[in-house]
């Protein structure tokens, strides 16, 4: 196992290059009209969040916001909808019901799950331009009556091997923000496909302090990568996905107390450090996890699971 995960690494050592995220921004187009936010849209473990308040007025849906409670009410017509911060569970009309990723803030903004909202209150919704236009028919516009909603494609059952920039792509523009218990971690990806997939995962200086202090309970980063690794076995095949995380950030001096897999001379003086610390792996047929903390190239293992 540990050869196995020397040569992992190094493989991914190659392919890295300087950073460069492929365009996330997703556009909400409302009846025909361009939603304007104070912040862009985001997407978490595969689900587009949106700011409540300006897709609510486009949608015609009243709402209030508690901050005590820190919970959103909404209504349009005879529906009501109860939306917590950080609870997957919302309410539709006293309703349970499970979403796929819980309502958070992000830089004060309250961003809640577009198509939860949009299917909740009697409107439709389709996705174009690879993914980055999310165009949404409330039904309460003479435009939009005027319109066809192209159907969503059924997913093919052949599988298709991507190319790591394919992979990176999509990885770029699904997972760059991921969440688990609370926390929020914006990451980049380098990535490849031979018989498995194998990622990078990169963690800046402020998120990886955040990630330290959770992976005390050695759940937290199976809990925050196992999204990743379903929605790559679902949309690709049944691979094994094996993940690298590293620490990745930008040092005035250099020592060899760093440990680091990777260490580049900046122009400005600095070093660019890239430092493994976690190695993850999701069998594709057993459903097992295995994680690991990498300490001087030997792997301590965390947490084992079923998933």
């Amino acid at each position: 196992m540990k050869k196995k995960v020397v040569i992992i690494m190094a493989l991914l050592l190659t392919l890295i290059v300087s950073s460069v995220s492929a365009d996330a921004r997703k556009n909400v187009i409302v009846d025909g009209q361009t939603v304007l936010f104070d912040q862009n849209p985001i997407v978490v473990n595969g689900t587009t969040l949106v700011q409540f308040t300006p897709v609510f007025k486009k949608l015609g849906i009243t709402s209030t916001w508690d901050q005590q409670k820190k919970q959103v009410v909404a209504t349009k017509g005879g529906t009501k909808i109860i939306l917590n911060v950080g609870n997957k569970t919302a309410y539709v009309n006293g309703s349970p019901v499970e979403l796929q990723v819980a309502p958070t803030v992000v830089g004060g903004k309250v961003f809640v799950p577009l198509r939860f909202i949009s299917e909740a209150t009697g409107a439709s919704l389709n996705v174009t331009n690879n993914g980055n236009n999310i165009e949404v028919y409330s039904g309460n516009s003479t435009t939009s009556s005027n319109q066809t909603v192209t159907p969503s494609s059924k997913p093919s059952t052949t599988k298709i091997k991507p190319s790591s920039q394919q992979l990176e792509n999509y990885l770029d523009q699904n997972h760059s923000i991921l969440v688990a218990d609370g926390s929020l971690y914006e990451v980049s990806y380098v990535g490849f496909v031979e018989d498995r997939i194998v990622i990078g995962v990169s963690f800046d200086y402020e998120n990886y302090g955040t990630l330290i202090n959770n992976a005390f309970d050695h759940s937290h980063i199976f809990k925050l990568m196992k999204p990743v690794a379903q929605d790559l076995q679902a949309k690709y095949g049944p691979y094994d996905v094996n993940m690298v995380m590293y620490l990745d950030f930008e040092s005035p001096i250099y020592t060899t107390n760093f440990g680091v897999d990777n260490i580049e001379a900046l122009n400005n003086g600095n070093y660019h450090v890239l430092k493994s610390v976690f190695y993850l792996n999701f069998l594709a047929k057993t459903k097992e996890f295995e994680g690991f903390l990498i300490d001087d190239e030997e792997l301590i293992p965390m947490y084992s699971t079923t998933y």
